[in-house]
């Protein structure tokens, strides 16, 4: 399952999503991450984030059962988002 998260949260909690996020997805700009986990993993993902959740912050997960089916371009210096497990 390809799964995009991307926050909007006070930057004093920025590293409690960081923290959560990096142990199942790869960290590819300041508040996006993505990558290819399980459906059991994206349950536990979820739950975690909800268990961290305050009245101020912002989470969006975007989730796909066909990875192929995402179309990806970078422009700029970013590296290739993937570039990090290869």
């Amino acid at each position: 399952m390809f799964v995009l998260v991307v926050y909007d949260v006070p930057a004093s909690r920025t590293h409690i999503y960081r923290k959560l996020l990096r142990r199942r997805l790869e960290h590819i700009q300041q508040s996006v991450f993505f990558g290819d986990i399980t459906e059991g993993q994206l349950v536990g993902l979820k739950t975690d984030i909800e268990s961290n959740l305050e009245s101020d912050d912002s989470i969006i997960v975007f989730s796909t059962e066909v990875a192929d089916s995402v179309e990806q371009t970078v422009y700029g210096s970013a590296e290739e988002p993937g570039s990090r497990f290869t």
